[in-house]
């Protein structure tokens, strides 16, 4: 019964659902930056435009991939797709082992997102990692589901394979990452726009704003932060009159 209805859901829904939440994704990843609760700003109008930028990336590695040819390199016949070297049968004892070891996709992505988790508030601020992270898990990913026996027998065409492979992890990694890495550089001062606020009732608001930079805007908001990042303030659109930035 519950399947029957699960049925009956519109793929449009299902589509406009997705995107909302790789939207979503790219909120987080960028305002989780300044440990800002970007849910109690958020409104359903801010989250489509957020999308855009890292579904254009997603299908522009669906096109290198395509055009280079390399999705051919990610699919496979083998049964066992959790060693990158096939293991001879007659390989015994220390030897079967230590290669069934150390040739485990799992065991070096282990190693990786271990080292991540346990240095995670060293490294959470590093471009570098957040794109080496999200370019290692989406082609791991990728790898896998390109090589189900279900998605095989659902979907024939190697090339609709790819596609939707990109779309469906490709797609909600970008968000995530590209979210970060925008929010990192303009952390560290790398890319940044300086701001200043007008008002013409707050006569204050021009001194307090002179060096401060712009961290984004959230809905009818601007937020802006100063430049050591110890302080971030949230304004609304009744509080200024003329938002004045400058690189």
């Amino acid at each position: 019964m519950e399947n029957e209805n699960f049925k009956n859901i519109p793929i449009t829904t299902i589509l406009l659902t997705y995107l909302y939440i790789c939207g979503v994704l790219y909120l987080v990843g960028y305002w989780s930056t300044f440990d800002v609760d970007v849910f109690s700003l958020i409104s359903i109008y801010d989250i489509p435009k957020s999308f855009v930028f890292p579904l254009l990336i997603s299908q522009l590695f669906f096109l290198l991939n395509y055009l280079t040819g390399n999705f051919v390199d990610f699919t496979t016949d083998k049964e066992n797709l959790n060693h990158f070297i096939e293991i001879n049968p007659k390989w015994k004892g220390f030897k079967r082992r230590i290669l069934l070891t150390l040739s485990s996709y799992n065991l070096w992505l282990s190693l990786f997102f271990s080292y991540f988790l346990f240095n995670y508030n060293e490294i959470k601020n590093n471009s570098l990692f957040w794109f080496i992270f999200s370019f290692v898990l989406s082609y791991y990913l990728l790898y896998r589901f390109l090589n189900l026996d279900i998605v095989k027998a659902k979907i024939e065409s190697l090339i609709l394979r790819l596609f939707i492979g990109h779309f469906l992890i490709f797609f909600p990694i970008s968000c995530l990452s590209t979210g970060k890495i925008q929010s990192i550089s303009i952390l560290q001062n790398k890319s940044k726009s300086n701001i200043r606020i007008e008002s013409k009732t707050i006569k204050s608001v021009n001194a307090v704003t002179d060096s401060l930079k712009l961290l984004g805007f959230i809905s009818d908001r601007v937020v802006y932060g100063t430049l050591d990042n110890k302080h971030i303030y949230i304004t609304s659109k009744d509080s200024y009159d003329t938002v004045v930035l400058t690189k």
